[in-house]
């Protein structure tokens, strides 16, 4: 089966990358991977079309100004979701690909960073939301859905069936909060409720989440009691996932500030608009964490097995990434006035407009997220540092420059450049690495350690 999708593929693809896609296909243990990844898209696909459909249901019932609303509070908690994720994912899935033994160090130390951030950035999340002069609406639902901080510390179960390329028995746990959830928000809207309540149930996602994932870790036959909390490999892991933490605060900022900022510069209305247009370009954001997220343990076991076998799978994964992202945005863009009236309504029409350009930026997006794991494949987390802070500050600083001129449009083109810049910078900067002469390298192989 697996071979016969290639072989399809390849008719599109140039012959300089057929040999790196047939590498890719040979590899019996890649097959594994792609089936893992069936299951991750399958069941991402299916949860995210139930959660988008509802959400166009909740925009149409709410309308745009209360919709901004809703999305300004979110946005504004998600500038500081980085403090609740410490860095520590990518770390950890990593280790316990390389040290299954020693998984209940890792999760369990993982799970007691995770508590602690948690409550750090539900702390600073309340703070701010004092000290900035908001409405006592939005102060409310910041601090409801700030909560959410502290309930996603579970969540890190979900890092061992990933690491196990286990791909099931997440997409069973999404299926299963998400059906809670749609039921939940069906109801409100019947009921006709506002947004205090729909910020409620939004918060309570993360609750079932958590109950299904921890139900499923029993279900394997695992122990949560078994959890150890290790006071040095918390540090070990704390010095290396320093650097993510800081750029995954460059991603959260990145993702979440236009929206911020379209609030402070042109009103909750805005927003509205805004989120609508936003809504139909990240609902296609799963498909390069997915794809990722699945074939990392590949490209971390080929680095350590065959050279080769690795510079394939990662040019085979910037090219599907590519490819992926341009054959959504072209029908999008094309038909983005029909889109945005058939699911959210004549309301939010102005919002074609911001989806035609914002779509593009899609491309340069599904490759920062290829570029991430090549970068923490090599252990390069300054590149990753680097590479998060520059695309931050390229895209603060073109929303300071281009929502007081352009309006809407102008946040979209922020975003469209700052995600192509970062890629260029990228292709760049490794085109002057490989004119440079390689260092001599070093007697013996270096590799990490886990105390």
């Amino acid at each position: 089966m697996l071979d016969k999708i290639f072989a399809k593929i390849e008719r599109f693809v140039p012959l300089k990358w057929r040999e790196a896609l047939r590498g890719l296909a040979d590899q019996g243990g890649f097959k594994r991977y792609f089936t893992n990844t069936g299951w991750m898209f399958g069941g991402q696909m299916l949860t995210l079309l139930l959660s988008f459909f509802i959400g166009a249901w909740l925009a149409r019932y709410l309308g745009p100004e209360n919709y901004g609303v809703l999305n300004y509070a979110v946005a504004f908690v998600g500038l500081f979701g980085f403090i609740m994720n410490l860095g520590v994912d990518g770390i950890i899935t990593r280790d316990l690909v390389k040290f299954p033994e020693k998984r209940d160090e890792l999760l369990g130390t993982g799970f007691r960073l995770k508590i602690i951030g948690g409550v750090i950035a539900f702390a600073l999340t309340v703070s701010a939301a004092l000290i900035f002069s908001l409405s006592p609406l939005i102060r409310l639902l910041i601090v409801i859905f700030a909560a959410t901080f502290i309930l996603q510390a579970i969540n890190i179960v979900s890092l061992h069936f990933q690491a196990g390329v286990q791909a099931k028995r997440n997409v069973r746990v999404t299926l299963t909060a998400t059906l809670i959830s749609s039921i939940l928000k069906i109801g409100a809207i019947l009921t006709g409720r506002g947004v205090i309540w729909i910020i409620v149930i939004f918060t309570l996602d993360f609750l079932w989440q958590g109950i299904a994932y921890a139900r499923a870790y029993q279900a394997s036959g695992l122990r949560m009691k078994d959890w150890r909390f290790d006071r040095a490999l918390a540090k070990e892991i704390f010095s290396a996932a320093w650097l993510l933490m800081l750029a995954s605060a460059s991603a959260y900022i990145y993702l979440k500030v236009d929206q911020v900022m379209i609030g402070a510069y042109l009103g909750t209305r805005a927003v509205g608009l805004y989120a609508a247009a936003v809504k139909l370009c990240e609902i296609w954001y799963f498909i390069p964490y997915i794809i990722c997220a699945s074939l990392f343990p590949a490209i971390v076991n080929a680095k350590i097995t065959s050279p080769l076998v690795y510079k394939q799978r990662l040019k085979a994964l910037y090219l599907l990434m590519v490819g992926l992202a341009t054959a959504i945005a072209v029908p999008m863009a094309l038909l983005a006035p029909w889109i945005i009236k058939v699911i959210f309504g004549r309301a939010y029409l102005a919002a074609a407009g911001i989806l035609q350009i914002y779509i593009w930026s899609g491309i340069g997006f599904f490759v920062y997220v290829a570029i991430y794991q090549y970068f923490l494949s090599e252990n390069r987390l300054w590149a990753i540092f680097y590479y998060s802070v520059f695309s931050m500050l390229a895209n603060v600083g073109l929303n300071f420059i281009l929502i007081p001129r352009l309006g809407l449009t102008g946040a979209a083109w922020a975003t469209f450049i700052s995600y192509f810049a970062g890629p260029i910078v990228v292709a760049l900067a490794h085109w002057r690495r490989k004119e440079t002469p390689p260092e001599p390298a070093p007697p013996f192989p270096i590799a990490p350690t886990i105390n």
